[in-house]
């Protein structure tokens, strides 16, 4: 009996170090990078015809040994590109006489977004499902840039800001990190966004004037919408 009794401690021991072991394994800091499409949902999706598609990264923390995390996370998308054909001025001669150069304007419009983020993740294993609460910003730009062909080598340069405006973003998110080596994992994202209103470039009505100035429209509308994530996470 006393054998038995001594036996079943061990098993018991072992178990327990093992089960610490394995929480002491996957419990930590996590690093997550990911490609991501947007999908504008209500009004949004009235006013912008696309899939805004990207890439997005996340750190979060635990907060001792509970299973809430705190983090921050950036996301960037492309909202439309476009490139035009320009001759561009380079200088004027000691004649009089403007050089030009034959060139590409590169048109880009694109958002960025800043999240703070609470995670609740129950699980510590090589399985982990988790839900996150986010609030944070979100930036609508439109740059363009200038590329010169100069014998062979180009460069782009005349970087200008066409249109910047920015809202709040708020909503939840559910995730899964499946275990695919030691504190790697392969991780799926979906965020349901609440976008505040925002006023950004209509892609439709870009149009290069001949001092190569571009003109354009805006859009105005809410900004909700659905993300799609799949990407890599690391424990640390």
């Amino acid at each position: 009996m006393k054998n038995i009794l001594h036996i079943s401690l061990i098993i018991a021991s072992t178990l327990l170090l093992s089960v610490q072991g394995i929480a002491q394994r996957y419990r930590g800091p996590s690093l997550a990078f990911g490609v991501q499409v947007v999908q504008p949902v209500g009004e949004f999706a009235k006013q912008f015809d696309g899939y805004p598609a990207g890439i997005s990264g996340t750190f979060s923390a635990p907060l001792g040994r509970s299973p809430f995390k705190l983090g921050f996370g950036y996301a960037w998308n492309n909202m439309g590109s476009q490139n035009k054909d320009i001759s561009a001025l380079l200088y004027t001669d000691s004649m009089g006489y403007d050089i030009y150069e034959p060139g590409t304007m590169r048109i880009r419009s694109t958002i960025s977004r800043y999240q703070v983020i609470a995670r609740f993740r129950p699980f510590d294993g090589r399985i982990q499902p988790y839900v996150d609460a986010m609030s944070g910003v979100e930036a609508y730009k439109t740059k363009t840039d200038i590329t010169l062909d100069n014998s062979g080598y180009s460069e782009a340069s005349n970087s200008v800001r066409q249109h910047l405006d920015m809202t709040y973003s708020f909503g939840w998110a559910a995730g899964l990190r499946i275990a695919i080596a030691d504190a790697v994992f392969l991780e799926g994202r979906f965020e349901n966004l609440t976008g505040g209103t925002a006023t950004y470039v209509d892609k439709e009505t870009i149009e290069l004037q001949e001092n190569n100035d571009i003109t354009f429209d805006t859009k105005e509308s809410a900004t909700s919408k659905y993300t799609y994530q799949l990407g890599l996470s690391f424990r640390f």
